[in-house]
């Protein structure tokens, strides 16, 4: 980034102080913005400087001799040879301050990006929510009227923001302005057009989260300005042709409007959650603590003789350390007016400018031709565009008409015909059309079977039970009939039982098959089968006449 900016780029960058990295020596000669203002107007470093120096100078020129000599004097570097301490004594402290320096420094800026994240991501809602009503909506009062309550919640966000910390008495803060209150905001509001008195009113009487409020209108302008007839609305739009469209549209900017709402919430809050007050303390606590340890220890370097030097070296060392404290503080709190802080009215009048820009400014003249292939250009041989309309590619060429001679075409007519009467002489016809029974037929069939096979259980277990009792009437009826054979033939009373009539074998009652309840594949008809054979078992019995009773 160059370090010299023209007006009008300085105007638009969220941090002012800019600088190019390669020109080192250029940028050491700056002071302002710099660490130095920083820390040079720390009591504290100048407390310890001046220890330090004052330590230094009555180790080396206080003495005992007549001309200053007091009863009982001591000269300071017997005083200081009795109570020695060397910087290796506070080793374990070094390490201690070192972590906690980084450490410090490393959550402040960690919580500074974020911020910067979250400054960006608001204006690239806003950016996003413009370009989108420039283009979906072709009237520039409607995209104003959805866009303008999002621009006085952004300018909502920065003045509660500053506020806040001026009510808390930050040094940072030590004037509001011109708006000084909310009632100045809500007339800056109808000025800049961003709402008119009603909505104001209503804006300032209200308790809750005003940007909720502010959001809302929003969603509700865009939705009616989009069922409402032109010139008001947006109905009919060429843009807005279906319904897809414009439910894709509506998805689109709330989600958008949305997700700004959870950027300015994250900062609002992170705002309130600033670096926990016991860290803070304890890191600077031990920091000067440490220097005071250090400037004392310094005396005792170059084997206990010290050296001159100490009083370059330790206003350095403070200086650094000290520096990157404040530093690290300036971070925590970006919205200040520290030289790394947001420039929060090029934030907040850059991103108004630029969408009022998208809203109000007339539509270009071939925008109705976009993607139209008669407007398409042609790219030419050096990468640049011709003026003239790229050919419109209408697809593959229609095929050549073929011409087929009379005599062809006969002979196709000829051989036509005689399949035609092959096909009625050998029945194919006929054929074709019992098939085609028998095919719905089965189709049919199967579709039945798929009913059965969807049974409640209930009527399942009924059935199970009917075919039990079937099945036992039916062996009843057997045995009875067998019985009654075997009186009319005379046989012995032991025979009377015997299935089929056979000779010789054993009596045995004749017992009906399992049965087969429905949903198993097949239907079973208890006693039909059965019985029909017994019937026919009757009608060709063989057996021989029985004997005469006497």
């Amino acid at each position: 980034m160059p370090y010299t900016l023209k007006a009008d780029q300085s105007a638009s960058l969220v941090i002012k102080q800019q600088y190019d990295a390669n020109a080192s020596i250029s940028n050491m000669m700056v002071i302002r913005g710099t660490v130095v203002e920083l820390v040079l107007v720390k009591p504290i470093y100048w407390a310890l400087v001046m220890f330090h120096c004052m330590l230094w100078f009555l180790k080396e020129f206080h003495d005992c001799t007549e001309a200053n000599a007091v009863k009982g004097c001591t000269p300071t570097k017997e005083v200081f040879a009795d109570h020695p301490l060397s910087p290796g004594d506070i080793k374990g402290l070094t390490t201690l301050v070192t972590f906690f320096v980084v450490f410090y420094n490393g959550n402040c800026f960690g919580r500074y990006q974020t911020m910067y994240n979250n400054v960006i991501a608001i204006q690239g809602k806003l950016h996003n929510i413009g370009l989108y009503l420039r283009a979906y909506y072709t009237v520039p009062s409607s995209r104003w009227n959805v866009l303008r309550y999002l621009l006085a919640s952004h300018y909502l966000f920065y003045w509660t923001l500053k506020k806040r910390y001026y009510d808390w008495k930050n040094s940072q803060y030590k004037t509001l302005g011109k708006l000084k209150t909310i009632q100045d905001l809500l007339n800056f509001f109808i000025e800049r057009g961003l709402l008119i008195d009603d909505e104001a009113k209503s804006l300032g009487s209200y308790q809750g989260n005003k940007h909720k409020m502010l959001y809302s209108w929003s969603i509700v302008a865009m939705k009616r300005i989009m069922n409402t007839n032109p010139p008001a609305g947006e109905k009919g739009s060429p843009m807005l042709n279906s319904d897809f469209e414009q439910t894709a549209v509506l998805t689109n900017l709330k989600e958008e409007i949305v997700e700004m709402r959870g950027a300015i919430g994250t900062i609002d809050n992170s705002m309130l959650f600033p670096i926990p007050f016991q860290y803070y303390h304890i890191v600077n606590l031990t920091l000067w603590i440490w220097l005071f340890l250090l400037g004392y220890a310094l005396l005792f370097i170059n084997g206990g003789k010290g050296s001159v030097f100490t009083l370059v070296a330790y206003p350095l060392i403070c200086f650094v350390l000290l520096g990157l404290v404040e530093v690290a503080n300036a971070m925590s709190d970006p919205f200040g007016s520290d030289a790394c802080d947001f420039d929060q009215e090029a934030i907040q009048e850059g991103i108004y400018n630029e969408c009022k820009k998208l809203c109000e400014e007339p539509e270009e003249p071939f925008l109705s031709q976009l993607g139209d292939p008669s407007f398409n250009p042609t790219r030419n041989p050096d990468g640049t565009l011709s003026e003239s309309a790229a050919p419109v590619d209408t697809g593959p060429a229609a095929p050549a008409e073929i011409q087929w001679a009379m005599a062809d075409v006969q002979a196709v007519m000829d051989e036509r015909d005689k399949l035609k009467a092959d096909f009625t002489s050998l029945g194919i016809g006929e054929l074709t059309d019992k098939i085609t029974k028998l095919v719905d037929v089965q189709l049919a069939v199967a579709d039945r079977l798929s009913l059965l096979d969807n049974i409640p259980k209930e009527l399942q277990a009924a059935n199970y039970t009917a075919v039990e009792r079937v099945g036992r009437l039916e062996m009843l009826l057997t045995n009875q009939i067998s019985r009654l054979q075997g009186e009319l033939r005379g046989d012995p009373y032991d025979m009377r039982y015997v299935g089929q009539g056979a000779e010789g074998a054993e009596a045995s009652l004749v017992q009906p098959p399992p049965p087969n309840p429905i949903g198993v594949g097949s239907v079973f008809v208890p006693g039909t089968r059965r019985l029909s054979q017994v019937g026919t078992t009757l009608a060709s019995s063989t057996s021989p006449p029985l004997p005469r009773r006497r």
